[in-house]
């Protein structure tokens, strides 16, 4: 089978390769996996936080690939489902570990794509964006998925703000694509980046700010109301 063959046989099979014990899925969107197939090359260097159909695009593609993802399992599956379908996994690492342990410590070229699709939990998917970010070359792309998910959407948010530095080039439905347009990606203060630099205000607040300049209006219309809003805010604010 060539390439598409292969890549339409992992779509059509649907194997569950995630999980520990009974095996369940957990894959990126059909969309996501297309365009990843679409846009590897052989030789891009890449690097991906959790492992899956994913991992056999890489593969399939002929990057140089490491999956970083802390159970044996998954990557026992996944290098059954390659033998058996003749995908060459030669210039792929499967490495066993949690990306915050291994990340800060690699080195090497700078790489074409990442995708963060490990650990969701906070601060998860921060840690694999500070430490893959500067090494990802200019024009190279992130991928990052499960952006319905809080941890993931204010990165996702962030990267969109980031004018200059990052670009948005891909969206889909829980996953977005963005493209590094700086070599600098870390610049000055929290004043100098977009997202950091807005005041933030909370659900709280916007419907304090809503409702407070009508409360207002209408107890001026109602003089005892009035008074009687006056001695309650004097004494929560009266000091002593």
């Amino acid at each position: 089978m060539n390439n598409e063959d292969i890549f339409n046989a992992l779509l059509a099979e649907r194997p569950s390769l995630h999980g520990q014990g009974a095996p369940t899925q957990w894959q990126l969107a059909d969309e996501v996996l297309s365009w990843l197939f679409a846009n590897v090359r052989e030789g891009h260097r890449t690097i991906e936080t959790g492992c899956g159909y994913s991992t056999i695009i890489f593969a399939l593609k002929g990057a140089r690939h490491l999956a970083i993802s802390p159970t044996a399992e998954e990557h026992a599956r996944i290098r059954a489902w390659c033998e058996r379908h003749g995908v060459d996994m030669s210039s792929s690492e499967l490495r066993l570990d949690r990306s915050e342990h291994a990340l800060p410590s690699l080195e090497g070229d700078p790489l074409d794509l990442v995708l963060i699709d490990g650990w969701h939990a906070f601060p998860g998917p921060y840690l694999d964006w500070f430490f893959t970010s500067e090494r990802l070359a200019v024009n190279g792309h992130l991928v990052v998925d499960d952006t319905q998910l809080k941890t993931v959407r204010i990165l996702r948010d962030f990267l969109e703000a980031e004018e200059g530095r990052w670009r948005l080039v891909g969206r889909f439905k829980r996953t977005d694509i963005f493209q590094k347009i700086s070599p600098e990606v870390f610049i000055g203060e929290w004043r100098t980046q977009p997202f950091g630099a807005r005041p933030y205000i909370s659900a709280k607040d916007r419907l304090r700010g809503m409702v407070r300049p009508k409360l207002v209006a209408a107890a001026k219309l109602v003089p005892p109301l009035e008074r009687s809003l006056k001695s309650v805010r004097d004494k929560v604010f009266t000091k002593g």
